[in-house]
C-alpha cells in the first residue's frame, strides 16, 4: 500500500487594512451611489526586508514592487476621477520586523445598496468594499489593530440633507465567483463604511404632513347633505386625483425598489382613505329610506374619524420606535470604534478628536469668508486632516519608543 503525502495547507498571507474618509460628496438616493475622497492604506508582512534599513529616508534602494503583492481591488468602484499612485514604503516593528505599507488615494463615485425600509428615518452605510485577485485560501484581509481609521466629518458636501456620525466601521466581507458549475472559489474582502443618517424634517413638512392635510379634508365631504350625491362625489374625487398627483411627484425622488418605505405606507393610506370616502359616497345614495341612510353615514363617519386617528397615533409611536433601534445600532458602532480609538491612541484620545474638529470648522468657516475658491478650501483641509493623523500616528509611535 503506498504511502499518502500529507495534505499540507498554503500559510495564508494576512494583509492588514486602514481607511481615511478625506471627504464625503453627494450622496444619490435615486442612483443608489455617492461620491468620496478616500486614502486606503494597506499593511502586510515581508520577512525578506527584516533587519534590513534605508540609509535615507528619500533613498529607495529597494524596488518594493519587485516583492509580492497583495493585489488589492476597490470593488465598489464604478466613476473615478482622481487616481493618484499608489506608493511604497517599509516600517519596522520594535524587534524590526519589516512590513511593506502601500498607500493609495482614490476619488470618484462608489455604489451603494441603500437598504430603504425606514425611509426618511433611515441611516446608511457608506461602505468601501476592498477585495482582492487572491483566493481565500492564499490571502486574508483584516482590520489593522494596530492603527485605527478615520473620518473627516468637516468636509462633508451633503450635511443639508444627511448628518455624518464620526466613526468608521471594518467589517470582513468575502465573496464567492461562480466559474463553473463546480468550481466555486471565494475571495477574501472587508468592507470600510462610515454611517449617514437622513435629517427626516423636509419629508415630515412637505410630504407627510401636507398628505396628511389632503386625506383629512376627505372627512370634510361628509358636511355635504347625503342626497347631494353628485356633489359629495365631486369633491371625494378631485382630493383622490390630488393624491394620486402628489404620490406620482414623491415618487421621482426616490429608487425604484421592490418594496414599501414608512413614507410609502402613509402615503398609501392616506390615497386608500379618500378612496373609501369615495366609494361611501356612491354606495349610501342606493339605500332608499332616509332615516336609514342618515343613521349609516353618521357610523361610517364615525369609523372613518376612528380609523384615520388610529392610523396617525400609531405611525408616530411606530416611527418613535424604529428612530430609538436607530439611535441605538448607531451608539453601539460608536462605541466600539471609540473603545478601539483609546486602545490605539490613549486616553486622551476622545479630548484631541474634539479639540481638532473644532479647528478644523473655524479655519474652514475663516477660510470661506476670505477665499472665494472651495475647491482649493476643500484641499487644504484634506492635507490638513492627513498631516493631523496620519503623520501624527507615526510620531506617537516613535515617541512611545
Amino acid at each position: 500500500m503506498e504511502d499518502k503525502l500529507p495534505n499540507i495547507k498554503p500559510k495564508v498571507k494576512q494583509v492588514f487594512i486602514k481607511v481615511h474618509f478625506l471627504k464625503i460628496g453627494e450622496i444619490d438616493t435615486v442612483k443608489e451611489k455617492y461620491t468620496a475622497d478616500i486614502f486606503i492604506q494597506a499593511r502586510w508582512r515581508e520577512k525578506q526586508l527584516d533587519h534590513k534599513k534605508l540609509k535615507h529616508k528619500n533613498d529607495y534602494v529597494l524596488d518594493l514592487d519587485s516583492f509580492w503583492d497583495p493585489k488589492l481591488i476597490v470593488q465598489n468602484l464604478i466613476e473615478q476621477t482622481k487616481d493618484d499612485k499608489p506608493w511604497k514604503e517599509v516600517h519596522y516593528t520594535d524587534k524590526k520586523k519589516a512590513y511593506i505599507v502601500e498607500k493609495r488615494r482614490l476619488q470618484g463615485a462608489f455604489s451603494e445598496k441603500l437598504e430603504l425600509p425606514d425611509f426618511p428615518f433611515d441611516h446608511q452605510f457608506l461602505n468601501v468594499y476592498i477585495t482582492s485577485e487572491y483566493p481565500q485560501s492564499q490571502l486574508e484581509i483584516a482590520e489593522d489593530k494596530e492603527e485605527i481609521s478615520l473620518l473627516n466629518s468637516a468636509c462633508f458636501v451633503d450635511e443639508q440633507e444627511w448628518q455624518l456620525c464620526d466613526f468608521v466601521t471594518m467589517r470582513k466581507k468575502p465573496t464567492r465567483k461562480d466559474f463553473s458549475q463546480r468550481k466555486r472559489v471565494t475571495f477574501p474582502g472587508i468592507s470600510a463604511g462610515c454611517c449617514a443618517v437622513r435629517r427626516w424634517k423636509f419629508f415630515v413638512w412637505n410630504m407627510v404632513l401636507v398628505m396628511g392635510f389632503i386625506s383629512s379634508t376627505s372627512i370634510a365631504t361628509f358636511a355635504v347633505d347625503n342626497n347631494l350625491t353628485q356633489n359629495r362625489l365631486q369633491l371625494s374625487i378631485t382630493l383622490m386625483l390630488t393624491t394620486v398627483a402628489f404620490r406620482i411627484v414623491t415618487n421621482q425622488g426616490l429608487p425604484k425598489i421592490s418594496y414599501n418605505t414608512i413614507l410609502d405606507v402613509y402615503l398609501l393610506f392616506s390615497m386608500l382613505f379618500t378612496y373609501t370616502v369615495c366609494i361611501w359616497h356612491a354606495v349610501i345614495s342606493q339605500f332608499s329610506s332616509q332615516s336609514y341612510q342618515d343613521d349609516l353615514d353618521l357610523y361610517v363617519f364615525i369609523v372613518l374619524v376612528t380609523v384615520f386617528g388610529l392610523f396617525q397615533i400609531f405611525f408616530v409611536i411606530y416611527v418613535i420606535i424604529k428612530v430609538f433601534l436607530r439611535n441605538r445600532i448607531i451608539n453601539e458602532c460608536l462605541q466600539q470604534y471609540e473603545e478601539h480609538a483609546m486602545k490605539v491612541f490613549g486616553d486622551n484620545w476622545k479630548h484631541q478628536r474634539n479639540s481638532r474638529k473644532n479647528a478644523l470648522l473655524k479655519r474652514k468657516q475663516r477660510g470661506r469668508a476670505t477665499q472665494p475658491a472651495e475647491d482649493d478650501l476643500d484641499n487644504e483641509d484634506d492635507d490638513e486632516f492627513i498631516n493631523t493623523f496620519l503623520i501624527g500616528q507615526k510620531e506617537r509611535r516613535v515617541s512611545e519608543r
